[in-house]
């Protein structure tokens, strides 16, 4: 069964000691002589002329030393965001959260609602940290045992739990569905305050989002040929939990029940799978005639799934920055609204986010996000 994952999960190019292109073939060393190799299928430049590369015999495949040199994934048996789907966590790194500014961000990657995207989970969190805000990742649970309001219900749960630990503000940055679940958090918690409807983890609304290449409408979730499930190898079929995902698709598109906290939008125009003028450019839209504070950034990044990109990463930081999170010059405490900092939860006993500032930085803790 592992042999039929999509190679965006298997990521053999990614794993492991042992160099490999896509396809698993062994990466053999050699120099780039312009006409044999491209451009490096990791950062997509093409390598100067003599220098080392690392190439597949078969299929061209091409890694320059800088990509080389970058951190590797853990194999898929050790990946936290592989293993373990039956049981949300917090994948918090030390060095992620110890010593960091105001606020916390939790990171949500895509995945179909069927993985986690290693790309948008831990590198994600060690680049805000990197600009002095705190991160940790969400491993929600998924299809085909778990439904959308499963997934919520972590989202909800692990947004209490940084507010005890840090305080506010407290934002999440979501990635393909991740992004559709980010954006679903504000439409059910806003219609669960209208309902009066009360809930153990005392959800409450995020102080801002941010959305990069969200799959806003629902609807390609219902026609098996264009949800692309990978479904234990049956993609024909849908997962028997996959109906839900299309609940706040009226919501999301501005409809009855749309709300949302101030929002960072990413779409490009060179994604085939959730193409702007399906998802984000109506989310885009439905902001506006809300009056939602919110940017927008709009232009041809590459094909869905490229994660961090120059092209919308310094404008993240700026608008986190300004929403009140990491370093703020001139401001020693974060002055959130009632609805986003309740004392009551601010006075609770220290939770297990809070980790020593001397474990070591490579270490990554698995914190349970229900009690």
């Amino acid at each position: 069964m592992w042999s039929l994952l999509p190679h965006w999960i298997s990521l053999q190019s990614e794993r492991g000691r042992v160099r490999k292109c896509w396809e698993g073939h062994r990466l053999l060393r050699d120099k780039q002589d312009g006409r044999r190799h491209g451009e490096c299928d990791a950062c997509h430049s093409r390598p100067p002329a003599g220098s080392a590369v690392l190439a597949c015999a078969g299929c061209k495949f091409t890694v320059c030393a800088d990509c080389n040199c970058r951190p590797r994934l853990p194999p898929l048996e050790t990946d936290p965001l592989f293993c373990g789907p039956h049981s949300p966590r917090l994948l918090v790194a030390p060095s992620n959260v110890a010593g960091m500014g105001r606020g916390t961000v939790i990171v949500c990657p895509g995945g179909n609602y069927e993985f986690l995207m290693p790309k948008e989970g831990l590198p994600i969190a060690e680049w805000l940290a990197s600009h002095g805000i705190a991160a940790v990742v969400l491993r929600y649970r998924l299809l085909p045992h778990h439904d959308l309001e499963d997934a919520l219900d972590d989202l909800d749960a692990a947004a209490a739990l940084v507010r005890q630990a840090r305080g506010g503000p407290v934002a999440a940055i979501g990635f393909s569905a991740g992004g559709h679940l980010v954006a679903s958090h504000a439409t059910r918690t806003e219609r669960r305050r209208i309902e009066s409807v009360h809930t153990r983890s005392r959800a409450k609304m995020l102080d801002a989002q941010v959305l990069v290449y969200p799959a806003i409408d629902g609807t390609p979730w219902l026609d098996p040929e264009k949800a692309g499930f990978f479904n234990r190898g049956d993609s024909s079929s849908l997962p028997k939990t996959a109906g839900a995902l299309d609940t706040p698709t009226k919501a999301l598109c501005g409809g009855d029940g749309f709300c949302a906290p101030p929002t960072f939008l990413v779409g490009s125009t060179g994604d085939t799978i959730c193409p702007p003028r399906e998802h984000s450019d109506i989310y885009a839209e439905a902001l506006k005639e809300h009056e939602v504070e919110h940017t927008y950034v709009r232009k041809n990044m590459g094909e869905h799934g490229f994660a961090l990109s120059q092209e919308w990463t310094h404008r993240a930081i700026k608008f986190l920055t300004n929403a009140g999170f990491g370093w703020v010059d001139g401001e020693d405490e974060w002055e959130g609204c009632s609805d986003c900092c309740d004392d009551n939860v601010r006075a609770l006993a220290p939770s297990p986010l809070t980790l020593p500032e001397k474990a070591e930085s490579g270490e990554i803790a698995l914190v349970p996000v229900h009690a």
